[in-house]
């Protein structure tokens, strides 16, 4: 019983930085119950542009990033009926969590004031694109446009210079860092209502959170320093990103040049002027005659005597702070991630990464002793576990037969799903989906026998 244990989650949101929320909630051991309208969330419709060549119902590793550990209800709020459900769902929940407008929101009824007169102790959490204040208060927000391109992210990562090329950003970049803020917010509130029996509102945007991780390029901007940047004329050289002679870009992170110039000068064979006279050896004297620009092609000059394979194990010997950049395709084969279980497979019927149909999925970013590695569940389809959940709200079967009949709820109808699909995923590093499915019957028979015992 670590964690959110025991925490009830009402999550009406859609795409990626709200549910992303709600993911990280399950994670951490709370119940949260997706409601989705009878065509489901929007997410579902992403596959192919993340790059799956086809999706079922069942396989949809784009939905899942923030799909996990879900309860999956479909409820129309349009009826009466549905809308009925809704509150019951709400009346003993600990959190509302929503990425709907605020003006769809209060013709549904669902806006804080409305929710916080009926359930006070109720948080109410609203992940938007832009600011609740300023025009453009009400309108769409998305992580690429908002997130990325209004938020300077875009423009700062390509090297300012002759060939300068906006890039696209990773896809749902910002919405994932955004939902860690919604999070930390739901946690406080929750905190405040412990104490005080009171619910709070909780909201953040898209918008705020890209300002929030632009803090320092928003701070340096003003100092002089403006972004895009240019490599060549790196303030600091020892923070910075070189080439060696084969080609393999790398970044070297030594913020305290006065300290560290020494030492990285000395191992790249430098001339001794560079850590010896006043004007190159601190980053006061660089700021006011620029000789950075001299230090770090300098420096370039070094690195490009060598190759990778040479300059890494000197690197690493002398404890010069450097990593490869390094791909997403680098990152998958990262045995460090999958050993900390950042990084974790998970098991596909028709789709997967690779000959075992496996993807590659993150977890969330934080550990509770409490509760170990995640379990991760797969996302089910639409309306999956609305009887279940309907019967847990007290509604009897012709009742729900009722509901079903005029549209004010949507339920699975499909085959069974397969047991592969319902199994599971623990904090283990599998070296097939046999061995997966053995390690997980193994842990499901020990949970079952602790139940037993209990």
């Amino acid at each position: 019983m670590g964690g959110l244990n025991g925490l009830k989650v009402v999550d009406l949101t859609v795409f990626a930085a709200a549910p992303g929320c709600g993911r990280l909630l399950a994670e951490l051991g709370a119940t949260v119950y997706k409601v989705e309208t009878a065509t489901g969330d929007y997410q579902r419709t992403q596959g192919v542009s993340w790059g799956m060549k086809f999706k079922t119902d069942i396989d949809d590793a784009a939905f899942d990033c923030g799909g996990f550990n879900r309860k999956w209800v479909s409820l129309n709020l349009k009826t009466e009926k549905g809308m009925e459900a809704m509150m019951k769902l709400l009346s003993d929940a600990d959190v509302f969590l929503t990425s709907n407008r605020t003006p769809a929101l209060k013709r549904m009824g669902l806006d804080y004031e409305t929710l916080h007169a009926k359930f006070p102790k109720l948080v109410w959490a609203q992940l938007r694109g832009y600011g609740e204040r300023g025009e453009m208060a009400d309108e769409q927000g998305y992580d690429a446009i908002t997130y990325s391109a209004r938020g300077g992210v875009t423009m700062s990562f390509p090297n300012a210079g002759e060939h300068f090329e906006v890039g696209n950003s990773p896809v749902a970049f910002g919405d994932w860092n955004s939902s860690n803020a919604l999070a930390v917010g739901v946690l406080a509130a929750l905190w405040n209502a412990q104490r005080t029996g009171v619910g709070d509102k909780v909201v953040t945007s898209l918008y705020h959170v890209s300002n929030w991780g632009m803090m320092s390029a928003i701070c340096a901007t003003q100092q002089g320093q403006p972004h895009p940047k240019n490599r060549a004329e790196a303030p600091c050289p020892t923070n910075n990103s070189y080439v060696t002679a084969d080609g393999v870009w790398f970044v070297m992170c030594f913020g305290d040049y006065n300290k560290f110039c020494p030492k990285v000068f000395q191992v790249l064979g430098m001339d001794p002027k560079y850590w010896e006279d006043p004007a190159y050896n601190n980053l006061e004297a660089l700021a006011q005659n620029g000789n950075n620009v001299e230090v770090v092609a300098e420096m370039e000059k070094a690195f490009k005597a060598k190759t990778w394979a040479e300059w890494e194990p000197i690197l690493v010997k002398e404890e010069l702070a450097c990593e490869k950049c390094r791909t997403v395709e680098d990152v998958l084969h990262d045995k460090e991630a999958f050993d900390n279980d950042q990084l974790r497979r998970v098991y596909y019927e028709d789709q997967g990464y690779g000959d075992d149909h496996s993807y590659t999925v993150t977890t969330a970013p934080m550990r509770l002793a409490s509760l170990g590695d995640p379990v991760l569940h797969r996302s089910l389809p639409i309306g999956y576990d609305t009887v279940e959940v309907l019967e847990e709200l007290g509604y009897t079967p012709d009742e729900i037969a009722a509901m079903r009949a005029d549209n004010s709820v949507a339920c699975y109808e499909g085959d069974p799903m397969p047991e592969s699909v319902l199994q599971p995923s623990y904090g283990i590093y599998p070296a097939n989906a046999e061995e997966a499915a053995e390690l997980a019957a193994a842990r499901a028979a020990e949970e079952a026998a602790a139940a037993a015992r209990q």
